[in-house]
């Protein structure tokens, strides 16, 4: 993660952002953050794993509670009654079944695993939405170079739980989910096995 930059402010709302991604390439991600389009980082294999091993995690926990909820990887999300705001997180848990829209204004969790180019700025302010969102019960920033889990829940008022050690637990009892730090990390370079 970069150090802070300017603050991101502008005027494009979703339904531009919509029309402006249209004729992108699909291989190019985008998320419209205080009105501004921000293009994201390619992801590196490391950040996919813990992305990857994160949904896993979670349809796991689901699936054992008989949950009906879902573990998306890069969906758009909203907030109701947001018009400048519609990221793609790296992981997004929706309750209920897959619909045809874009984006869902539905979420319980949303995760960001960090690019060397976001800003703390930036996610900063991804974060202050996630905890506006009135289903959201979870926001969390994963470093995929170091061990580092920051776990914002709403059963906690939203105050940060750092997590820095492989053996640390993360624990979300909405979703009947308890792992390690080191789960999150299996198949990187931090826990190659």
């Amino acid at each position: 993660m970069t150090a802070d930059s300017a603050p991101l402010s502008g005027s494009m709302d979703v339904d531009e952002f919509m029309a402006f991604l249209e004729p992108r390439p699909d291989n190019e991600h985008w998320d419209l953050i205080e009105g501004v389009a921000v293009m994201k980082a390619p992801a590196t294999y490391a950040h996919r794993r813990i992305t990857i091993n994160l949904c896993r995690l979670l349809e796991t926990a689901f699936a054992a509670r008989r949950l009906y909820s879902l573990a998306y990887i890069n969906v758009a999300v909203r907030n109701q009654g947001v018009r400048n705001f519609q990221p793609q997180p790296d992981v997004a848990v929706v309750p209920g079944v897959a619909g045809p829209k874009l984006y869902s204004e539905r979420f319980q969790l949303v995760a960001e695993v960090l690019s060397p180019s976001n800003t703390r700025v930036e996610i900063d302010l991804k974060l202050r939405r996630y905890r506006e969102a009135p289903d959201n019960l979870y926001a969390v920033v994963i470093d995929p170079r170091e061990f580092m889990v920051e776990i914002y829940s709403k059963s906690r008022k939203w105050e940060p739980v750092v997590l820095k050690r492989p053996e640390d637990p993360i624990d979300m009892p909405e979703f009947g989910l308890r792992c390690t730090v080191a789960d999150l990390y299996r198949g990187t370079p931090l826990v190659p096995r």
